[in-house]
């Protein structure tokens, strides 16, 4: 905030004291509209008969105009402000975090259903039920099962829990990621109409004092028309800023899963210092702490334990049946038992012991593919924001002090009559657009930064000092280029594999 604080205070010293040169005194003036530009018939083409350079005939005068200026809307007083209070409303309220843990309850009501034994079988039934030869009987069954199926059916059902837990972990990071994006955009956007709102006022300025040089002969209309162009644009400006920040609340409050929740102003600091990053150490990382490649290596766990599920199901289970019978006459009592098991002659699951048996190949195929998915965006975020992180480096250290020291320079030769206006006011916009792409560049750090943190699970951000994988920041303007001639460093490990 302080550097782009500085750089209002350049430009606006630099406005006044060209308007102190011309007798500009008061307020800028306000903004007409675009469809009531003065004199816009001195801007026609010639008639067709007419030589090239030949101009219109008597342009029109100037009418004075006079309109409301430009309003923004001002930000709701309350509502969160903070990231910690961003983040702490969404995991209360996101309903991806809701179903995740429902999604574990499911998994660990089926692990328990997995272990429950077969209820017994209680039959009442008669052979014979009229004459003096009636029978009266009743009977009761129980499966007993063998070879351990119902442990193994529940290990694999327990592995399904686990994966649940590391997707419910995987949610939780991918809600606070989305609001982390979007708090660090508004928070740009916010500084970002800053910029414009101030360089509105610098562009209604110069248009004044644009206009009062022409009145004086020292400028031409051309020039007036140039000014006019330029405020034009940075009213155009500043209006899409506001809604770009009206579009990046709703958004963070969606996110939040409070769409109806009134986002004002938020605060942080966008010029926090950001650890750097070893590539081959960060994609090592972020394998080993990710949740996904943990929820796939449950799922290869799963499928072996219904391997061994499969291979043992055609061991039979023993069916035990036990009774008792009542005849009428002759009076007699009778017990009856049974015993009852399937003989694996023809069905020994063979095809489900192969489907089992594939399904590992496949979770093991899944895992590695996870794994890999990771590197590969590890590195390509590291990527964005190592560039960024540089970029936001080299202007701070390098190109935004030399512009601002340009325009102080040429604020003064314009104090002596040294250099014109235009000069003044070219220096000062070239600020404006390095001050703009400086924002731009601190965007695309944070969000890439946010995105790193979200591969590596972060609970903290901005990422502490001690981060895996990190480093302190040493680029910048002082940094060599390397020689396009050296060796070429070795490159990295492959990934270990699952």
């Amino acid at each position: 905030m302080i550097r782009v604080h500085r750089f209002f205070n350049v430009v606006l010293t630099s406005a006044a004291v060209a308007g102190a040169a011309v007798g500009a005194e008061g307020p800028p003036r306000p903004l007409p509209p675009a469809g009531n530009w003065p004199a816009r018939e001195a801007t026609r083409l010639a008639d067709p008969g007419q030589p090239l350079g030949a101009g219109p005939q008597q342009p029109a005068e100037p009418a004075a105009v006079v309109v409301p200026p430009v309003t923004i809307p001002g930000p709701p007083a309350d509502g969160p402000r903070s990231l910690d209070d961003c983040v702490a409303i969404a995991l209360r309220n996101h309903p991806r975090i809701t179903a995740a843990r429902a999604e574990i309850r499911a998994a660990q009501g089926k692990a328990v259903q997995a272990r429950l034994y077969p209820n017994p079988v209680i039959a009442g039934f008669t052979p014979q039920a009229a004459g003096s030869d009636s029978q009266w009987a009743g009977t009761v069954a129980q499966d007993i099962v063998t070879a351990g199926k119902l442990r193994l059916q529940q290990q694999a059902a327990l592995r399904e829990v686990q994966a649940a837990e590391w997707r419910l972990v995987r949610a939780r990071f991918d809600v606070m990621t989305a609001v982390r994006r979007d708090f660090y955009l508004l928070l740009v956007a916010q500084r970002r109409q800053e910029i414009f709102r101030l360089l509105l006022e610098i562009a209604n300025r110069s248009y004044e004092i644009g206009k009062k040089l022409a009145e004086a002969g020292e400028g031409t209309r051309a020039d007036v028309l140039f000014w006019s162009i330029e405020r034009d644009q940075a009213e155009v400006r500043l209006l899409n800023a506001a809604v770009t920040i009206e579009a990046d609340r709703r958004r963070l409050a969606a996110n939040m899963a409070v769409p109806r929740e009134q986002i004002g102003i938020v605060e942080g600091d966008l010029l926090a210092t950001l650890p750097d990053f070893e590539i081959a150490g960060l994609q090592e990382a972020v394998v080993r702490r990710n949740a996904l490649p943990r929820a796939a290596a449950a799922e290869i766990a799963r499928a072996q334990w219904t391997l061994d599920r499969a291979r043992v199901q055609p061991i039979p289970n023993i069916n035990l049946m036990g009774g008792y019978q009542r005849q009428v006459l002759p009076a007699q009592d009778q017990g009856l038992y049974q015993v009852m098991l399937e003989v694996p002659l023809f069905n020994r699951n063979q095809g489900n012991v192969r489907a089992a048996a594939a399904d590992i190949t496949a979770a093991r195929a899944d895992l590695r593919n996870v794994e890999l998915d990771l590197a590969a965006r590890a590195a390509e975020t590291m990527n964005i924001f190592r560039r960024a992180q540089r970029t936001v480096a080299w202007y701070e250290e390098g190109i935004l002090p030399k512009a601002r020291e340009t325009v102080e320079v040429t604020q003064l030769l314009y104090g002596q009559g040294e250099v014109t206006f235009l000069s003044l006011l070219q220096a000062q916009k070239i600020l404006t657009e390095l001050e703009l792409a400086y924002v731009e560049a601190q965007a695309e750090r944070w969000t890439s930064g946010v995105e790193i943190a979200n591969l590596l699970q972060l609970e903290a951000f901005p990422p502490p000092g001690d981060v895996p994988a990190g480093r302190p920041f040493d680029g910048g303007p002082r940094e060599p280029v390397p020689n396009v001639g050296d060796r070429p460093p070795p490159p990295p490990e492959p990934l270990p594999p699952p």
